[in-house]
């Protein structure tokens, strides 16, 4: 049981604890057998079975301030369970792979382009701001992404000299915001990830709050401390297929050819989406499911709007497949994923390689969440504005990271050896069997009847 859910499941009985508390003071000149027979305590259990204890706090929180709530880390509500999913090993049908070969695990993204982003593993952390977190957490997300030969991502806030100099492969967001557009900024990026949205909030604009933007945070972003900022619901740049193309060629020439990718969320209008993005000259697609975690967003976003990670996934292979675009376009999936399992059948369904985001929060916090415990969340401590950021060892954050990353990709290599494979690249939907019809049918894969 991870800390987040026990800190949940402690809050939760909480609520319930504090529920049956005022009930009771409220009938206290009655006694507790004349209570339980009035029924008020079987009203209360029966309150917090309509309604979850979340959607119970995020009521009172909207009747209390009239404003949009900021969840953390995205929708707690899993639409599709990758477990459904399982692999099939071999034993003498087809010999599994032996000891004494490798497995190999790297990953080129943006094949066809100029400079391919070449990594190690196919495991990479999603974009996060330092206008969310703090520098000491880029700076750690650098030194991990180093240490376990992936790449490190910017983000939708400014280009940090500091985490570049850190980085040995950095991707940087071209935003829906003004900032960090600059030619010698963009030609400092090993990939350029033109940002259209995310799946935990789709295209929907995005506004920092004044109070949010220090002086240090507005000199990276050469504004004004105490400002508003807002990144519009689409790039101000991109009106027409035309000027897609005229972004995807400029940022090629100013780089030198690096891979231009483009980061959306999951959409009923998946084909229609791609259609544009491939004819506009794109090397990488960047799919994030609506289960992503963000920083902070309105449940409603979270909740309510886009596709989720697994027929996302699905349809978009389906795509590249009915145009030929394996091994031409590389794809990304992110968005809810949290075990090498969940990894590993990703790339068998056809992704390219995956991203990671409230997973790798809380590997980074691990022991040091007791530098802020218990007055801030597991992950409280990665923050710009928590109250203890300056403690944080960046070291010890990318090695607990790195670990992670190695430990999951032993188990993957594990995996790939049972069923006789030597690479990542090797195993396909053919290596999978699904539990129930409908994952079969939208994956394309066997049904165990």
């Amino acid at each position: 049981m991870t800390l987040a859910l026990v800190g949940g499941t402690i809050l939760g009985l909480s609520l319930a604890a504090g529920l049956l508390v005022i009930c009771f003071i409220k009938n206290s000149e009655k006694t507790v057998g004349q209570w339980f027979k009035q029924g008020s305590f079987v009203e209360v259990i029966n309150l917090l079975k309509k309604i979850s204890w979340p959607k119970y706090f995020e009521a009172m929180l909207r009747g209390s301030t009239g404003k949009p709530l900021e969840r953390p880390f995205g929708t707690p509500i899993h639409f599709f369970w990758l477990d459904r999913i399982q692999f099939k090993p071999v034993y003498l049908w087809r010999l599994p792979l032996d000891t004494g070969v490798p497995v190999d695990t790297q990953v080129v993204l943006g094949p066809q382009a100029q400079k391919p982003l070449i990594l190690k593993i196919p495991i990479m952390v999603g974009g996060w701001s330092i206008s969310a977190v703090s520098l000491k957490t880029k700076l750690s997300l650098a030194k991990a992404s180093v240490l376990s030969g992936t790449a490190t991502n910017c983000g939708s806030g400014p280009f940090v000299k500091e985490v570049r100099g850190q980085a040995d492969k950095y991707i940087l967001q071209y935003t829906r915001g003004y900032w960090s557009k600059t030619e010698p900024v963009l030609r400092q990026a090993d990939m350029i990830e033109i940002a259209l949205g995310q799946g935990a909030w789709g295209p929907a604009p995005k506004r920092m709050k004044g109070y949010k933007v220090t002086p240090g945070l507005a000199r990276r972003l050469e504004t004004i401390p105490g400002l508003d900022l807002l990144a519009d619901s689409r790039l101000p740049e991109v009106e027409s297929l035309e000027d897609l193309k005229s972004l995807i060629s400029r940022l090629k020439e100013i780089t030198g050819g690096v891979p231009i990718g483009v980061k959306f969320g999951g959409t009923h209008y998946l084909e229609a989406e791609l259609e544009l993005m491939i004819e506009g000259g794109v090397d990488v697609i960047v799919l994030d499911g609506k289960e992503g975690g963000t920083h902070a967003g309105p449940p409603l976003l979270l909740d309510d709007v886009g596709m989720a990670t697994f027929p996302s996934l699905c349809r978009v292979v389906r795509f590249f497949e009915k145009h030929k675009l394996k091994g031409k376009v590389s794809l990304i999936i992110g968005g809810g994923l949290f075990t090498p399992g969940d990894f590993l059948k990703c790339l068998a369904l056809g992704a390219d390689a995956v991203i990671v985001g409230t997973i790798a929060a809380l590997t980074m916090s691990n022991v040091q969440l007791l530098k802020s415990a218990p007055w801030e969340p597991p992950t409280g401590i990665l923050y710009r504005d928590a109250k203890d950021a300056d403690q944080y060892d960046p070291d010890q954050g990318a090695n607990n990271l790195n670990n992670y990353f190695q430990s999951c990709v032993t188990e993957m290599e594990a995996i790939t050896r049972s069923m006789g494979k030597s690479s990542f690249k090797d195993i396909g939907r053919d290596d999978l069997v699904a539990l129930d019809p409908l994952y079969a049918e939208a994956a394309g894969i066997e049904y165990l009847s």
